[in-house]
């Protein structure tokens, strides 16, 4: 079972949303978006079809945009990577807690994805400025 630690997530998670034309190939890379898609539902709690559609829609609007994908065929990657789990008439669907095929730390949970996502947006076009200064420069 391959980790990803809470610094990994959030470094892969800014690199890939901000560089993201599609999803990832990779398998880590792919599971560090649908784990970021569900770190805001609880683990204790069922969600009906309509507030999973919401929550999933707010994650895409706020995170996911880049990769072009609906909340519908992002909630059927979540079930069949086994991080959602659906009652049998399909009505209700709760955060799946038992083994997968990656662990994450949990203080992933904590993380502010959109203020995470804002901040890296800064910082890449600090960089930007810097080089295009340096470049002024010579």
């Amino acid at each position: 079972m391959q980790h990803v630690s809470s610094t990994d997530f959030s470094r892969r998670i800014a690199s890939l949303t901000l560089s993201a034309r599609g999803l990832p190939k990779k398998p880590a890379d792919f599971n560090i978006i649908l784990v970021s898609a569900i770190c805001d539902l609880s683990p204790s709690r069922r969600y009906s079809v309509k507030e999973l559609n919401a929550d999933l829609q707010r994650w895409i609007l706020q995170v996911g945009s880049n990769f072009g994908i609906d909340h519908v065929t992002l909630r059927r990657y979540l079930v069949d990577a086994g991080l959602l789990t659906r009652d049998t008439a399909g009505a209700e669907y709760r955060v799946r807690t038992s083994a997968h095929e990656f662990s994450f730390d949990p203080e992933i949970r904590a993380i502010d994805l959109p203020a995470l996502l804002s901040a890296a947006k800064e910082e890449r076009a600090e960089r930007k400025r810097q080089r295009q200064a340096k470049v002024e420069r010579l």
